[in-house]
């Protein structure tokens, strides 16, 4: 009997589970059913909403470089468009080439002048806007405004400023009797790179004053308060506390620096062109030269892929340098 009974139970229960499997199965098609009448699920609407992104990289990043890298390996007739296979032979001609290894030098003076000013001033304006001083808004506002100076507008006013003959600089120092001379750093071989580089930082430092600002922000404050009870000073606490919490920031922005500085096209030809005697010609304006004044399509594109390929090292260290970083803060 207690056999009997123990069966019956055990039946009822399991018919109890298979219902409840039942009802559940039910209510999750249900609730699906339902999803699919009102439209489409969170992951297909985010896909969708991706979609127009992903087709203009596709367009204008990904199939130019394809191309590019396609067009290295041949001689293309400007006009024609006809081909003539060279393999490595593009390659091999930049690298025997005097004026494009002069090129490849002054970019590299190029990014690590801008890229090392950059970070170095706009760590500093970082910590002084983070301070708490008097008027910091006003100055923030001050600090932040040549970042939105379009290029252009930046390269007319210094090269105003500058002119040999009514530039503003050259009569303040007439006036003062500093100097008799004209003044014009964009137009001496020996000051170009230095005087574009000047104008780059001044246009940029704020993008690096940012990303550090905003970073700043969040170190929290049991930090300084556990480094002041060791003894820390203000240096040992920017170097043990400050400058560890705003590494991964700063070499992100640094890296983005990097990539655009090496990249940048405006402000150089803006102020210089090249000149005076190809001596501010970096390589955006060889690869200009060398693909519209020269026709050489498929050598410029070999100077711009290889000039790819180096920057994806670059960007290789900087993220290895990242992940170190975030390592020691986290």
């Amino acid at each position: 009997m207690s056999v009997r009974k123990t069966g019956a139970a055990a039946g009822a229960r399991g018919r109890t589970r298979s219902e409840r499997t039942r009802s559940e199965r039910t209510r999750s098609e249900r609730t699906r059913s339902e999803r699919t009448r009102r439209g489409l699920s969170d992951r297909q609407l985010g896909t969708l909403m991706l979609l127009p992104a992903l087709a203009l990289l596709l367009c204008f990043a990904v199939y130019p470089f394809l191309a590019s890298v396609v067009d290295s390996f041949f001689r293309i007739d400007f006009l024609t468009r006809q081909r003539e296979f060279l393999g490595l032979g593009n390659y091999r001609r930049l690298w025997e080439d005097p004026a494009t290894r002069a090129a490849f030098g002054r970019s590299v003076l190029w990014v690590a002048g801008n890229v090392v000013i950059q970070a170095g001033v706009g760590v500093a304006v970082a910590l002084v806007l983070n301070a708490g001083l008097r008027g910091q808004t006003l100055a923030r506002g001050l600090v932040l405004f040549p970042y939105v100076v379009p290029a252009v507008v930046a390269a007319i006013v210094f090269r105003f400023m500058f002119n040999d003959t009514t530039g503003l600089v050259g009569y303040l120092l007439r006036a003062s009797g500093a100097s008799d001379q004209p003044v014009n750093p964009f137009g001496d071989p020996d000051t170009v790179m230095l005087a574009l580089i000047a104008v780059n930082c001044w246009k940029y430092v704020p993008f690096i004053v940012i990303v550090v600002l905003a970073r700043l922000q969040t170190v929290p404050r049991e930090l300084y308060e556990a480094a002041s009870l060791d003894g820390a000073g203000r240096m040992a606490s920017f170097r043990h506390v400050t400058l560890p919490w705003i590494a991964p920031a700063l070499i992100v922005a640094m890296l983005m620096r990097t990539i655009w500085t090496a990249y940048d096209f405006d402000l150089p030809y803006l102020l210089a062109q090249g000149g005076p005697l190809d001596s501010s010609t970096t390589v955006p304006l060889a690869i200009r030269k060398i693909a519209f004044s020269d026709q050489e399509l498929g050598l410029a594109s070999a100077l711009a892929v290889s000039v790819a390929i180096l920057l994806v090292v670059g960007a290789w260290l900087y993220l290895r340098a990242y992940r170190r970083t975030e390592r020691a803060t986290g």
